[in-house]
């Protein structure tokens, strides 16, 4: 039987870090959901785990939309010119109708705070702007729907850059409420817009969506004890649209690639699980469809530490944690002994692969390292998102301490944390993943029902 492995063992290679790094933004390039580099992923990471010596290799297809092309003309009237502004329409926006242009007054709205009082039907025809996110409430957004806006015009308050950033919208809501035709423009360009006195614009969204499929990609280490519930360790293969996600979020999967070599030398109690999730870049579609999937077996989960965005050369490492506070000051306390000191923030967050987990009690979290105070990171969804700005050494740090981690919660018969949330998050926990993602929690009168993986080999 193999003994476990001291801390020291965990040794990263770069040179194989490099490599997975290369093939996944140089050789494949773009990989938005449904794509062929989405596809072309999924190949490379399933053959990496087999070569890695993992079991149960395979992926599990779900249904999702992807964007076959997507164009975005928009100019803003200042002085009686029309003047041409860099926009970039939302991953799974409409068109405007006919793809043609629509023309009309700009209302500005600062978000959230002013949604309740502006989304009226004034707004019809019009323009908006929406300074700050977007509705997270459904009862907004669909407020925001039937008031018929010609187009909306999304400014990210956390990014005040000169570049256009790519995003996307929630595909539930777009299939239950409908969505107007939606686009991102450079913040800087609206402060200087804004500064302007801007009140007219136009607006041309052209898109081809289809239906399509992508994969979860799943592997495993078997544990001495297969009854004892399992450590997911996750990441997300896509990007978005127009850009190479070198940390957003191939840094997640170099490092589940280079977990998989160095924990595949362990014989652990417990088995690990290893799964690299598609379509996070469409709100974590992935990992809500293998929740969904896997409803019956939510039990069997015992923890879940996903990977994403982890490897900028300057920043913070944090901790999204979902769970409870010994969770927390458990996992935290691991982490600085294994040389990787972080930030905890608790609160429910539904834009990372841990929270579909999380609403059913799983203790998760997501490991990110923003580089900006608002927790973003500047080349967040950008061309600014390459091989330039990533970390080798920084990646590697982040490695050995979860390969630590993860070695010592999966030699463990008993954790001294337990299942749930802590209760002031609960109501909220269980309003987001019903809203945005159709999974009943617990408390609910019937489980989501979802159609059963396709299991690719």
């Amino acid at each position: 039987m193999k003994s476990k492995p001291e801390t020291s063992s965990f040794v990263p290679s770069p040179e194989r870090m490099r490599q997975h790094w290369s093939h996944l933004c140089s050789t494949i390039g773009e990989r938005r959901a449904g794509s062929a580099g989405d596809a072309a992923a999924a190949e490379y990471i399933l053959d990496q785990l087999r070569q890695a010596g993992l079991q149960a290799v395979h992926g599990e297809s779900f249904p999702c939309v992807s964007v076959h092309e997507a164009q975005a003309d928009l100019a803003i009237g200042i002085a009686g010119d029309m003047k041409p502004v860099p926009a970039r329409v939302l991953a799974g926006s409409p068109a405007t109708p006919g793809g043609g242009a629509v023309e009309g007054e700009l209302v500005w709205i600062e978000m959230p705070e002013q949604a309740e009082r502006l989304f009226q039907p004034s707004l019809r025809g019009k323009l908006v702007v929406l300074f700050g996110p977007t509705p997270t409430r459904a009862d907004l957004h669909q407020r925001l729907v039937r008031c018929q806006p010609a187009a909306v015009i999304h400014v990210d308050d956390r990014l005040p850059f000169e570049w256009v950033k790519d995003d996307g919208v929630y595909p539930a809501w777009v299939r239950l409420y409908g969505m107007p035709p939606t686009v991102t423009i450079p913040y800087r360009a609206a402060w200087d817009l804004r500064k302007s006195g801007a009140t007219h614009a136009r607006a041309r969204v052209n898109v081809q969506l289809k239906e399509t499929t992508s994969h979860n990609l799943v592997a495993e280490i078997p544990g001495r004890r297969p009854g004892l519930p399992v450590v997911l360790l996750g990441a997300h293969h896509d990007t978005q649209c127009n850009n190479t996600g070198a940390d957003d979020n191939a840094s997640g999967v170099v490092a589940l690639l280079e977990l998989a070599a160095l924990l595949a030398q362990t014989e652990p109690l417990r088995t690990i699980r290893l799964v690299s999730f598609g379509a996070e870049e469409q709100l974590s579609v992935g990992s809500a469809c293998y929740v969904g999937a896997h409803r019956g077996e939510i039990a069997t989960i015992g923890a879940v530490l996903n990977m994403d965005s982890i490897s900028s050369p300057l920043g913070h490492h944090w901790l999204l944690r979902a769970g409870t506070v010994a969770f927390g000051k458990w996992l935290t306390r691991e982490l600085a002994a294994a040389g990787l000191d972080t930030v905890e923030q608790s609160a429910p967050i539904p834009f990372a692969d841990h929270f579909p987990f999380s609403a059913f009690g799983v203790p998760s979290v997501t490991l990110m390292r923003p580089n900006m105070n608002s927790g973003m990171r500047w080349q967040h969804h950008s061309s600014q998102d390459d091989l330039s700005n990533v970390s080798v050494e920084e990646m590697a740090r982040v490695i050995r301490a979860i390969a630590t981690v993860t070695s010592t919660l999966v030699a463990k018969p008993k954790w001294p944390f337990t299942r749930g949330l802590v209760p002031d998050q609960r109501a909220e926990t269980a309003r987001l993943a019903q809203e945005l993602f159709g999974l009943r929690t617990a408390g609910a009168r019937s489980p989501a029902k979802r159609p059963p993986p396709k299991r690719r080999e």
